[in-house]
């Protein structure tokens, strides 16, 4: 809440200083990558933010936090996702303003140790603002929908509440079963979308790939291509596991190391070992995933395979 009232410059500085440790580490998407301390975290990210979207609005969507793993002696981190609004009337990062309310989907997960943010891992879709610029030229090769991701579709992703134990686990379980089994080989064949997703499951993917509903939609707006197009070269493990109610994330950084070899996503095809940043929130309904949001660090994925779209902006002002 401080953070949202705060100014550009001086503001923002000082409630930076105020939540978040000395030593604080930021890791966050392409361009800002990894941060050290509040000072230039709010220099580099969030000044700049504010003052290209004087009014921006935080809107919240899921919240809850939870013991790494569940583990009870576990660190604890926060959850929150949703999308920013704002009127950007100012470049941000080269980005030419658009003179247009513009959202901004984002993902955080905070380490919190004697009531100070010691970590945050942040995920914001840069690419989906370029995009609203209409400064993305691989935009007609999206193969899911553009969409503003919604929250979930229960409207109960604020959990301000203790939750069930039990629904807990059963939440974490669902989730590492499915994310263990698709790990195998990283194909979603239809066994195992029919044994983990509801038939009429949500699948809200970054900017670059889109959003799905349905296992055949999912098939056709992400799955197929992801596979058809690309080849794995290396699958890491997941650095956080958390889970509350019927809500769990994993992130990792990176998640797959792959090859485009089809052309992906319109960037031409090429034999670079990139990389996969990305966090998953999901939400459980029974025994099946009903809704999934997937951030990617997009940029950082097609900056590794030569296609800098930030740099590019710079080269054709």
């Amino acid at each position: 809440v401080a953070r949202d009232a705060a100014a550009p410059g001086a503001g923002i500085s000082e409630v930076c200083r105020a939540h978040l440790a000395p030593d604080h580490a930021y890791r966050g998407p392409y361009p800002f990558d990894e941060i050290s301390g509040p000072a230039a975290l709010a220099d580099t990210v969030w000044s700049p933010l504010k003052s290209a979207m004087p009014l921006l609005q935080r809107r919240p969507d899921i919240f809850f936090a939870g013991q790494n793993h569940l583990d009870a002696d576990g660190a604890t981190w926060a959850v929150e996702m949703g999308n920013f609004l704002g009127d950007f009337t100012s470049p941000w990062l080269g980005i030419p303003p658009t003179g247009k309310l513009t959202y901004l989907p984002y993902a955080a997960m905070y380490l919190v140790r004697d009531r100070q943010i010691v970590e945050t891992v942040e995920f914001l879709d840069i690419l989906a603002v370029l995009t609203q610029a209409g400064r993305n030229p691989f935009a007609p090769s999206q193969t899911g929908g553009l969409i503003l991701s919604p929250g979930p579709k229960t409207h109960d992703g604020i959990l301000t509440a203790a939750q069930d134990a039990d629904a807990t686990r059963a939440t974490y379980d669902l989730t590492h079963a499915m994310l263990t089994d698709l790990a195998k080989t990283y194909a979603s064949s239809q066994e195992h979308l029919e044994r983990f997703w509801h038939p009429d499951m949500n699948w809200h993917g970054p900017t670059g790939i889109g959003a799905s509903v349905g296992i055949s939609g999912y098939q056709r707006g992400h799955t197929g291509p992801f596979q058809d197009l690309q080849e794995v070269v290396e699958i890491h493990d997941w650095e956080l596991a958390l889970a509350e109610g019927n809500y769990s994330a994993f992130m990792w950084w990176p998640c797959l190391t792959l090859r485009n070899t089809g052309g992906y996503l319109g960037v031409p095809a090429n034999v670079a070992a990139a990389d996969m940043r990305v966090v998953d929130l999901y939400r459980r309904d029974g025994d099946k995933l009903a809704e999934n949001w997937i951030f990617i660090d997009i940029l950082h994925f097609m900056k590794m395979q030569g296609a800098d779209l930030l740099a590019e902006i710079g080269d054709k002002a």
